[in-house]
């Protein structure tokens, strides 16, 4: 009876301990993105990209120019027992991104506050332990001439604004399982010629 009762609830623990990341899907595998390469567009104007952090221009000579980003996804698979076998049916199509903006100070009303969230397709496969790169728009130009960005634009009223781009992808296993997974890149807007 004694052994029955360690069994249950050793099984009990078990079931608890398993870490949230690998039970927010079906899929036999999650995706992480490890890497995050901003880059400004119009490459003038005092725009930069340097790692997770993003200089946006909001202007660069009188134009407007996208800035996009470049993203290092990693396909890992849940159970790491080498023994298990790993079909192609477990790499990942990775299939649209969504970019969301937010500030630390909780102002985050979009088209006022921050720019409105855009999403955008993409095309490519993810082997299982294996990663690939893919370029992303992360600030489209239409943004830069709505509000709030087109109030910065020649010392419009605001000096500049500081958010936190969430990038979520969404893909899908060979098989159908859904997976997801979110990485961040901080972006500075602001008419970085003008100031």
């Amino acid at each position: 009876m004694k052994a029955a009762c360690l069994v249950v609830a050793s099984l009990s623990l078990a079931v608890g301990c398993t870490p949230e990341f690998a039970d927010d899907s079906q899929a036999p595998v999650l995706i992480r993105v490890s890497n995050i390469t901003g880059t400004s567009g119009g490459g003038a104007g005092g725009g930069s990209g340097v790692g997770t952090v993003l200089n946006s221009d909001v202007s660069v000579d009188g134009s407007i120019f996208n800035d996009n980003a470049t993203l290092t996804v990693e396909n890992i698979p849940k159970n790491q027992n080498p023994d298990t076998i790993f079909g192609r049916i477990n790499d990942v199509v990775l299939e649209r991104y969504e970019v969301r903006y937010v500030r630390s100070d909780g102002r985050d009303q979009e088209g006022v506050d921050v720019p409105f969230r855009i999403t955008g397709p993409m095309a490519a496969l993810v082997p299982v332990n294996g990663d690939v790169t893919v370029p992303i728009t992360v600030v489209r130009h239409q943004a830069k001439s709505e509000a709030p960005l087109a109030n910065l634009r020649n010392g419009g009223g605001s000096f500049g604004i500081t958010t936190s781009a969430r990038i979520t992808i969404h893909g899908r296993t060979v098989s159908g399982k859904v997976v997801t997974t979110t990485g961040a890149l901080q972006i500075t807007f602001a008419d970085f010629a003008d100031q």
